[in-house]
């Protein structure tokens, strides 16, 4: 069978010299008991990037070093010097001098390749100051990742209770400039209890979730400002999660994949991550890596669903999400759900899909800018095993996008439909080709 190498267009914005390689699966604190034991388990588990948010000095530095030595790529935040959380370090003097110093220092480390800039900015005064910070980091370092995160709907400031949500997310990005797009939200559990009402419960699931409208306004966002997209997924126990199953975390990670996600980021690996003012541990259970040494409840699925996401990336790295459609019973919380309609696609307008979808199924379509079609299908449910046959909208040949190493397989020569059998909270990516043509692999490379 004829294979075809495309060479797929760089990923990034384009002031910075930076670019994504690879898809990124990072998380937010890399930090435990024994830093460089920690980091050494990171890197089994298949993160391919960590993160030191909220770290103290101590630990931050002992962190650079260590990925040094086990070699993994990492993004520094110290907040006793630089950057910020929300609102948090405005009061703090910001000596730029000592900013340059410690750039020239982690200049040249191979493996510290970014900064932490800030964390969720929300207003126009931390866009200004996150924006100041990047300016001299860039001067100091012109290839480094330069890394903010735009907060969730349901934290103070923006949100859509007061109008804003969408509004100041465009804003933020305006201002600061990001090189990437990544934005967080962590759904099981009561919301930092700030959307009344909105509880997490085993018989709704996400199905009445906000999540899928701030993700919603993220992807528009990222596809007008030709941004990569990241996602900050829950990953372990954070505003009371009654109890928490992988499968949850693998459909949120499946969720944002879908939503066109080019960077998966875990919050958070060991649950030993520092408030920025109290200094003391923030305790979370369901965990990949124990804060105290050793591998947590997750580590094995993490493993697992990593290699996944490695064998999917160069294919990932190279798509658009064009469309995604729900099925009905995903109806978002309250008013929230009127808000959600102006921004829902509706399956009618699909090229690929002429039906309703089944119960708990997503799926999301994409294309590569070469004229090769896919389309990525999501079980939503946590717990029920999902058999359907959908229908498509003419006749296709049918490749299947290996997760075990990222090769296209022919599954279906010509049909018209399409049979489906997906675990809780698992996908699977197709290329859909015109049956007459003749039958064709494809792989993607690094520009």
């Amino acid at each position: 069978m004829k294979h075809i190498t495309y060479t797929r267009k760089p990923l990034g914005n384009s002031r910075f010299l930076w670019k994504q390689k690879e898809f990124a699966l990072s998380t937010f604190n890399c930090i435990g008991d024994d830093t460089e034991r920690t980091i050494r388990e990171a890197k089994e588990a298949g993160f391919n990037l960590l993160e030191v948010g909220w770290g103290t000095h101590e630990k931050v530095w002992e962190a650079v070093e260590a990925c040094e030595k086990v070699g993994i790529d990492l993004i520094f935040q110290d907040l006793t010097v630089m950057g910020g959380m929300m609102h948090r370090h405005l009061h703090r003097p910001v000596d730029y001098e000592e900013m340059r110093r410690i750039a020239g220092i982690l200049k040249e480390k191979k493996h510290t390749v970014g900064y932490y800039v800030w964390d969720e900015p929300y207003r126009d005064d931390l866009f200004a100051q996150a924006r100041k910070e990047s300016d001299l980091l860039q001067e100091c370092d012109p290839e480094a990742l330069l890394f903010s995160v735009f907060p969730p709907s349901y934290n103070p400031g923006p949100t859509w209770d007061n109008g804003q949500y969408a509004e100041f997310f465009e804003e933020y990005i305006r201002r600061v400039e990001p090189p990437v797009l990544s934005m967080d939200c962590y759904p099981i559990g009561n919301y930092c209890r700030l959307y009344p009402g909105l509880v997490y419960t085993d018989e709704q699931q996400l199905d009445d979730s906000p999540m899928w409208l701030d993700m919603t306004v993220a992807r528009n966002l990222a596809r007008k400002y030709n941004l990569p997209f990241w996602f900050y997924y829950q990953g372990s126990d954070v505003y009371h999660a009654p109890h928490m199953e992988f499968p949850m975390v693998r459909m949120m990670m499946y969720a944002a994949v879908l939503y066109g996600a080019k960077g998966l980021q875990n919050y958070t690996l060991t649950g030993k991550c520092h408030l920025p003012k109290e200094g003391e541990s923030w305790p979370q259970n369901w965990t990949v890596l124990l804060g105290s040494g050793g591998k947590g409840e997750f580590f094995d699925d993490q493993v697992k669903i990593h290699a996944e996401m490695k064998a999917l990336g160069p294919t990932l790295l190279a798509l658009s999400n064009t469309g995604v459609y729900h099925s009905d019973d995903l109806q978002v919380y309250g008013k929230y759900g009127e808000i959600y309609k102006d921004y829902q696609e509706n399956i009618s307008e699909s090229t690929l899909l002429s039906a309703p979808l089944p119960r708990r199924c997503s799926a999301g379509e994409f294309t590569d800018g070469f004229g090769n079609r896919y389309l990525m299908i999501l079980n939503r449910d946590f717990y029920e095993h999902l058999d359907a046959q959908l229908s498509l909208k003419g006749n296709y040949r049918i490749y299947e996008v290996s997760r075990q190493d990222g090769q296209q397989r022919v599954i279906h020569d010509n049909t018209n439909t399409l049979p489906i059998s997906l675990n809780p909270g698992d996908a699977i990516l197709l290329r859909l080709q015109n049956p007459e043509e003749e039958p064709f692999t494809i792989e993607y490379q690094n520009p």
